[in-house]
């Protein structure tokens, strides 16, 4: 019953927000600023790679991402008052219904724990893991903030723009870091950046139902440290 009610919630909403919408200023740099973010972040991890090496190049590149994209825009679009807003108490708690936004908080880093942490950890030194923690603490607010609070703030939860779109937008922007290995876009780099989408969506839903990115950025972070990413920052990978 739970379930049948929510996917009539959600068919009503599609019906009403496919209306054609009106947009401010704010929300035409928002629409933009993800095609803009994916070329200059792509351009910039390549160029990196192939010049100053593999680890200043994520480390480099992420910084960029991290304080133009992830702070800077946020800070000039929604302000310091949307970033109080989408950092606030969630409420409801764990969005609408309840069930559903726990399974989809717990699940995603439940899963990574349980199968790659163990084989990925074992062996690795206090730099590895320390870098992995940083990685994990910056890239999981960070993106949180922008991704989902920013456009579930500056579209006030539209279904549309401040749900799925950024959504997808925030799957395809991480074929720009795997160009540092992969030289280029492969299937398996699009496939990396499909999953991302279903990523966006899952922590989106929750965001947006509680209007708080304060346990999708804990999930998220949890998620980035379940998969350790320490090697991309130092030389050799020790």
């Amino acid at each position: 019953m739970a379930a049948e009610t929510t996917v009539s919630l959600l068919d009503s909403e599609m019906e009403d927000e496919m209306k054609s919408p009106t947009f401010n200023t704010t929300q035409y740099a928002l629409i933009l600023a993800p095609a803009v973010l994916l070329l200059t972040t792509f351009i910039l991890f390549r160029y990196l790679s192939t010049t100053v090496g593999k680890e200043k190049a994520y480390l480099f590149g992420f910084l960029f991402y991290w304080f133009v994209w992830c702070f800077l825009l946020p800070l000039f679009t929604v302000g310091i008052e949307g970033l109080k807003e989408m950092l606030s108490t969630p409420s409801p708690l764990f969005g609408q219904p309840a069930w559903l936004g726990i399974i989809l908080l717990i699940v995603p880093p439940l899963l990574l724990f349980v199968t790659t942490f163990p084989s990925s950890i074992k062996g690795a030194t206090l730099a590895f893991v320390i870098y992995s923690a940083m990685y994990a603490a910056a890239n999981g607010a960070f993106e949180e903030i922008f991704w989902r609070g920013t456009y579930i703030v500056a579209f006030d939860g539209h279904l549309i723009w401040g749900y799925v779109y950024p959504s997808i937008w925030f799957g395809l922007w991480h074929l720009s870091p795997q160009v540092v290995e992969a030289g280029t876009v492969t299937r398996e780099t699009f496939g990396f950046a499909f999953m991302s989408i279903g990523l966006g969506l899952t922590w989106g839903w929750v965001a947006r139902t509680s209007g708080s990115v304060r346990f999708t950025a804990l999930a998220h972070i949890l998620l980035n440290f379940a998969s350790p990413t320490g090697a991309w920052f130092i030389p050799n990978g020790s």
